[in-house]
């Protein structure tokens, strides 16, 4: 349960100030559970509620409405068979019980109207209540029942002799929210039908019940133990107190979560904007720059400002959901969910920052969705200016999106308007996401990420910390992309076209193909604060001399890596990731069934038990993952007597090299491994670590893997005991072998280990140019490594367009200055003893025709 802190104090302040609700569909004699008369004391007449129009009225709203609930189950309450249950609402509201009641009885949970005990004839009671003729405020007055409650588990914890036998009293904190939404638009018809920051009365609750009968949302938290509470506080005010601060922070919270900000106007919003002291200045100095005069400079900074700003609007935001759940059900046979759990347990304390891996268009959709489906306000999105279209810019912008320029261009006036922007949308709450890898990923890896946005959020939280920062990692799983084809034809060397607005038609043509699942994956939150206390000590201090460019640059690069890395943790695998990686790792893409079947086996098996903390896999057996990849992925089919055969194309297998690449970094630990022993024969678990702790760095540095040199001898040997598991190597005393060449477990092994080639024939082309002292700058052996990485695609028919992705060597080339491996002088490059095994270590786990080839093609060069 929430604890104060400055903002939540804030929030009570704004909720003390609010009306309470009337009840718009049900009878007004609710019992009272303020009545001050001692405990089962009740007036059973006035007082109590008439079954039987209670239960005439339930029937009724349900009738109509299809609320969405969350969290009502035991299991997530963590409810015990023994524990009392009484629930607790923010405001007095007679049909916000009348849907609780329903919402218990569909999930099995008990009662709100039920008797609590014998004194108690009801398990709940509200927060708030009305004052005045027309209840239209409150002082938010302690509750009679609560107070009961407390004083029964106080008195149980003292007449109770064992722990088996104290009661123990849960308060399930309950939130209902009538059309969700942020208040932020004049529209009169939005404000009535639109939940906000007031409470919501019975016209409104009736409007959005008739016309939006399905934007209705409950949800239950995580209970209160009062016997906790009394333990941890003995004296009974104290008690009362600390409960009602518990539950109003709580609600506040809550509401912050699931509504967002209370937003003020857009044009508001830009008069602040406008206003701040860092673009009053950078306005002065272009004036001073250009010679313009000011009124025509702030003129540009305003253009620049609407440019920028989002606009977002409920009515788009709740109309796409309508559209995309459509567009879904047309388009994918499910969007599975992952962790949701996470990002509605920042919300209610932080400001999150979703940073999503970028693989396709709609991704800024699908996560926007995803939130919404779960109660959560939907993120305002960093797109790229190239998005704002005609008439789809601005219902994207409308939808949350905020535009920014590729490059600044060393506009300054336009870059403190966009830093002050930035800025604001943090201090005031909102949740924002954009894509630290810059661009879509058009082979499926995770690119390189850029720093900028990123060194805007640490200037704008160094400036005002107030507002704690996550920044959670979201995975995007795809069976299959909508922009395959497009991304085949980039790769070949067709030119990148601009987006149009035309390009939306061409979803329609995509309908009759098989799209498969998406996944959703939330990973591990990095909180902002806490890695500025790690990694830069005093950034709090505006004046540390510690805080250097440099300083700030490295962090700015460690913070990126670290959400990279933490991205691809977050990756789960499905069966066209598997049933790729599989057929890629196998001479002309072509397999027999039973040994696919075998291999999917082993790589399920090795993803599952080497990463089982944070890797969510498929849960299909082996015949059903082939025959769905068959499906989404477009295998073909050869029948023969002894075994079907599958196969693919060479576009099909280009086009699989995109899911392979997803979760190539699953896979590549185990396969370094695999490449060893293979290799080897037979091999000391000495020289396996060995090995790997000279490749393995390079390895991560390419692929973001995220795990420590310290950790690594751990996770080797877990990886060892793996391989052992499902037959594919032998282990005795601290020897590791091959099983015999003609078993199972050895055509395995061989095809595991190809998994991780590419990226050691990368770093081999790299190596060798190294050594040959003609080459001096990093440009020249980036581009001579690009011309012999294309000679061996053709040679040995590598249908794999990032194998020759000039980056990769760029990435490699940084990661040997970073390790020292290699130092530049004015003449040539310097090998240290690093290189000189790194060298050695790959040039042994390399076929001879591999090595030989790289030398004919630098003789060539």
């Amino acid at each position: 349960m929430a604890n104060d802190s400055p903002e939540a104090e804030q929030l009570d302040k704004r909720s003390t100030q609010d009306s309470v609700s009337i009840d718009a569909f049900a009878p007004t004699n609710i019992e009272s559970e303020t009545d001050q008369r001692p405990p089962g004391f009740f007036k059973k007449t006035s007082l109590r509620i008439k079954a039987s129009t209670f239960s005439l009225s339930k029937s009724i709203l349900f009738s109509w409405i299809r609320p969405t609930i969350l969290g009502n189950n035991a299991d997530y309450l963590s409810l015990q068979p023994n524990d009392l249950v009484c629930y607790v609402m923010p405001f007095q509201s007679t049909t916000d019980l009348l849907v609780l009641e329903q919402s218990c009885i569909d999930a099995g949970l008990p009662k709100p109207t039920a008797a609590f005990s014998e004194k108690e004839s009801r398990s709940f009671f509200f927060l708030g209540h009305p004052e005045g003729t027309f209840g239209r405020k409150t002082l938010r007055q302690q509750s009679a029942r609560m107070q009961r409650l407390l004083q029964y588990q106080s008195e149980n914890e003292h007449q109770s002799s064992s722990q088996e036998n104290q009661a123990n009293i849960k308060i399930v904190p309950v939130s209902l929210f009538w059309g969700h939404q942020p208040d932020r638009e004049k529209s009169l018809f939005k404000i009535i039908l639109s939940d906000n920051w007031t409470v919501t009365s019975r016209f409104k609750k009736l409007m959005s019940a008739v016309f939006y009968r399905s934007h209705i949302l409950i949800q239950f938290s995580q209970p209160v133990s009062l016997a906790d509470l009394v333990t941890s506080e003995p004296d009974i005010e104290r008690q009362k107190r600390k409960l009602m601060r518990l539950l109003r922070v709580h609600f506040n919270r809550q509401k912050q979560a699931i509504l967002g900000p209370d937003l003020s106007h857009r044009r508001t919003l830009l008069n602040t904007l406008m206003k701040s002291e860092a673009v009053q200045t950078a306005i002065l100095n272009e004036v001073s720059k250009t010679q313009k005069t000011q009124h025509k400079v702030e003129k540009q900074a305003l253009g620049y400002a609407n440019e920028i700003a989002s606009h977002q609007s409920y009515r788009v935001i709740r109309s796409f959901q309508i559209l995309l759940t459509w567009l879904w059900n047309k388009l994918y046979d499910g969007i599975n969910v992952i962790n949701i759990d996470i990002p509605k347990e920042i919300a209610k304390s932080h400001e999150i920052i979703y940073i999503p891996c970028h693989r396709s268009h709609i991704d800024y959709l699908l996560l926007s969705y995803v939130l919404y489906n779960n109660g959560l306000t939907p993120p305002h999105i960093a797109a790229g200016k190239n998005l704002n279209l005609p008439i789809v810019g601005s219902i994207l912008r409308r939808a949350g999106a905020f535009y920014m320029r590729r490059s600044f261009h060393g506009d300054l006036l336009y870059k403190a308007v966009f830093d002050e922007y930035l800025h604001l949308m943090f201090t005031k709450g909102y949740s924002v996401e954009y894509f630290i890898e810059g661009g879509r990923s058009r082979t499926g890896r995770t690119l390189s990420p850029r720093t900028g946005m990123l060194s805007m959020t640490v200037s704008s939280f160094r400036r005002d910390p107030v507002k704690n920062i996550a920044f959670l990692p979201v995975y995007f799983g795809y069976e299959r992309i909508l922009e395959g084809s497009t991304y085949q034809g980039e790769l070949s060397g067709k030119t990148k076209q601009d987006e149009s607005i035309f390009d939306i038609f061409g979803i329609f043509s995509t309908f009759k193909k098989a799209f498969g699942q998406v996944d959703v994956s939330f990973g591990a939150p990095l909180y902002l604060n806490e890695f500025l206390d790690d990694h830069l000590p005093d950034w709090k201090q505006e004046t540390n001399q510690a805080l250097t460019p440099t300083s700030m640059t490295q962090t700015h690069n460690l913070l990126a890596v670290k959400l990279a890395e933490r991205i691809n943790d977050a990756a789960t695998i499905n069966p066209t990731n598997l049933v790729a990686t599989a057929l890629l790792c196998t001479p002309k893409q072509t397999i027999g069934e039973q040994r696919l079947r075998n291999q999917v086996k082993v790589l399920r098996a090795i993803s599952r038990l080497t990463r089982a903390d944070s890797t969510t896999v498929t849960t299909l057996n082996e015949i059903e993952i082939i025959k769905h990849a068959e499906q989404v992925a477009g295998l073909d089919r050869i029948s023969h007597h002894s075994g079907d055969i599958l196969t693919a194309s060479a576009t099909t297998a280009i086009a699989l090299t995109y899911y392979r690449n997803n979760t190539l970094h699953i896979f590549a630990l185990a396969s370094l491994i695999a490449r060893i022993i293979r290799f080897k024969g037979s091999v000391s678990v000495a020289e396996i670590n060995e090995n790997c702790e000279i490749i393995y760095p390079f390895l991560a540095k390419e692929l973001f893997l995220n795990i420590s040199m310290q950790d690594l001898p751990e996770r080797i040997a877990n990886t060892i005991e793996v391989l052992i598991a499902v037959g594919l190597v032998m282990k005795e005393a601290d020897i590791v072998s091959t099983t015999d060449q003609t078993s199972d477990g050895f055509a395995s092994l061989t095809e595991l280990a190809e998994i991780v080639e590419p990226c050691l024939e990368r770093f081999h082309i790299v190596l060798m140019l190294i050594a040959d002292k003609d080459i001096r700058s990093s440009k020249e052996i980036e581009a001579s490594a690009l011309d012999v990485a294309q000679r061996l695609s053709l040679i040995f028919g590598i249908n794999s367009p990032e194998f020759f992705d000039r980056s990769l060597f760029a990435r490699f080339m940084t990661a040997l200055s970073a390790t020292d491996s290699i130092t530049k002088t004015d003449q040539t490059w310097i090998p240290s003893d690093g290189f000189t095994k790194l060298h050695s270590s790959i040039d042994s786990l390399l076929d001879t025709s591999v090595r030989f080839n790289v030398i004919q093609s630098l003789s060539h060069r």
